[in-house]
């Protein structure tokens, strides 16, 4: 793996990893709030922001991380 390769590696890498614990934490937080009386905005803000972080997961990981291992 070239030094550039590496680079990338690491920085999209740990932007994969920070979007899926954003997805996670997310997800939680709108479970805990979903059973609470008028949490259904809450609920769905907190789901939208798990969306947000598959969705920057997702595409680090498919247009930068996996070429470069495939590589």
């Amino acid at each position: 793996m070239a030094k550039q390769d590496l680079v990338l590696f690491l920085i999209f890498g740990t932007i994969t990893l920070l979007g899926l614990a954003l997805s996670v934490l997310c997800f939680r937080r709108a479970l805990r709030v979903s059973g609470k009386k008028d949490g259904d905005l809450k609920m769905f803000l907190w789901a939208f922001g798990s969306m947000i972080g598959l969705i920057i997961a997702g595409m680090s990981a498919a247009y930068i991380v996996l070429p470069i291992l495939f590589h």
